[in-house]
């Protein structure tokens, strides 16, 4: 049995199509701005990382400052 094709079941379908295609579009706006703040988090995340490899090179020159100036001191006091 095939469904009448009239002018009530066509209103009926466009009714259907406007709401989802109102979803779809709220959806996408959603999506949107979890995508931003997915860009932000990531960011953040890397801004987090440099810092901690910036914290990393700091105490790695400090220890290699600290070991140059004790062989240093050493090496002149021969008395």
């Amino acid at each position: 049995m095939a469904k009448e094709l009239n002018e009530k079941s066509i209103k009926d379908r466009l009714e259907v199509l406007e709401n989802d295609i109102k979803k779809v579009s709220e959806q996408m706006v959603s999506l949107d701005k979890q995508k931003q703040d997915a860009i932000a988090m990531l960011n953040a995340l890397n801004g987090a990382k440099q810092q901690c490899m910036s914290f990393l090179n700091d105490i790695s020159n400090e220890d290699q400052e600290g070991q140059e100036e004790g062989s240093s001191s050493s090496e002149g006091d021969d008395s």
